[in-house]
C-alpha cells in the first residue's frame, strides 16, 4: 500500500471526526485525544511516502478511527452506581450470541493501557 498526501490528510480528518463522535461532551478527553493524534502524525511526517512503515502507520490510524467511532462509548455518572452511556448512531450493536463468537478480540485493561495509538 503506498501512501500519499491526500490519503494522509483524509485519514487525519477521519481520525478527528472519530474523536469528536466518541468523546462529544467530554472536552478534556477530546482535547487529549486530538493532541495525541496530532503528535503521532507529526512524529511520522518524515517517513518516506512509499515506505512500508508509512503504510502501516496510516493503516493503524484508520483502524484506531474505526474503533473510536464504533466501539468506544463514554459514560457519565448520574448518581450512585448508575451511568448514562453516550450510545450514538455509529456505535456497533451486537446481540449476546454474536458478541460471544468474537474470539480473540478481548484485551485486558493493562494491554489497552500499554498500547500505542
Amino acid at each position: 500500500m503506498s501512501t500519499n498526501h491526500a490519503a494522509v490528510l483524509a485519514t487525519y480528518r477521519h481520525l478527528l471526526r472519530a474523536t469528536r463522535i466518541a468523546f462529544s461532551g467530554d472536552k478534556s478527553t477530546l482535547k487529549s485525544a486530538r493532541k495525541l493524534a496530532q503528535e503521532r502524525f507529526r512524529e511520522n511526517k518524515s517517513l518516506p511516502q512509499e515506505s512500508p512503515q508509512a503504510a502501516q502507520e496510516l493503516e493503524h490510524a484508520q483502524g484506531v478511527a474505526i474503533i473510536l467511532r464504533e466501539n468506544v462509548v463514554q459514560g457519565k455518572n448520574v448518581g450512585g452506581d448508575k451511568y448514562k452511556l453516550n450510545i450514538h448512531e455509529h456505535t456497533q450493536r451486537l446481540d449476546n450470541d454474536t458478541a460471544g463468537n468474537l474470539k480473540g478480540t478481548k484485551k485486558s485493561f493493562k494491554e489497552i493501557k500499554n498500547s500505542q495509538f
